[in-house]
């Protein structure tokens, strides 16, 4: 870990290395979910779960929209969506992991299944807009494989 002022931050290297992990936790723990398709949301949230259990001294969050001012809002914006939207294409990152109520923000994640028609290229844009705007120090993006694919994950960090 890395001290600035008094913002602990973790190395590409740790972050890497807990996120990987919690993955296989993911993939052992629940690959029920995995097999039967679950929905992103699912997904998220168990793997926040694990993630959470790797960075005890840091807040995970998923689908995050609390922020304690401008410090957490992004001039990218995705798509409109509402609760019933089973692909999960919102304006907040999927999984953050942060200081509540300050400026310390050490990730944003975004997790996509492999079934996603989508693509992935609205995701690494959201999850950039966040690095650059917000002062995330890691951007993330995870395709998890599910159905067919269950099993295969694949993990991309963002310059």
């Amino acid at each position: 870990m890395t001290h600035i002022g008094t913002f602990i931050t973790e190395s590409e290297t740790s972050v890497k290395e807990k996120l990987s992990h919690a993955l296989e936790t993911l993939l052992e723990r629940d690959s029920y979910l995995l097999t039967a398709s679950a929905t992103e949301r699912s997904l998220s949230f168990r793997l926040g779960m694990y993630l959470q259990q790797a960075f005890p001294d840091w807040d995970v969050d998923i689908e995050y929209n609390r922020w304690s001012g401008p410090c957490k809002r992004t001039r990218h914006m995705t798509t409109v969506s509402h609760t019933a939207d089973t692909d999960a294409r919102t304006a907040y990152p999927d999984i953050i992991i942060h200081h509540r109520g300050t400026h310390e923000n050490l990730a944003a994640i975004e997790v996509q299944k492999s079934t996603n028609s989508f693509g992935k290229h609205q995701d690494i844009k959201k999850i950039q807009s966040y690095k650059r705007d917000s002062g995330f120090h890691h951007a993330i993006f995870v395709d998890i494989g599910v159905g067919d694919d269950a099993g295969r994950t694949q993990v991309e960090l963002m310059p």
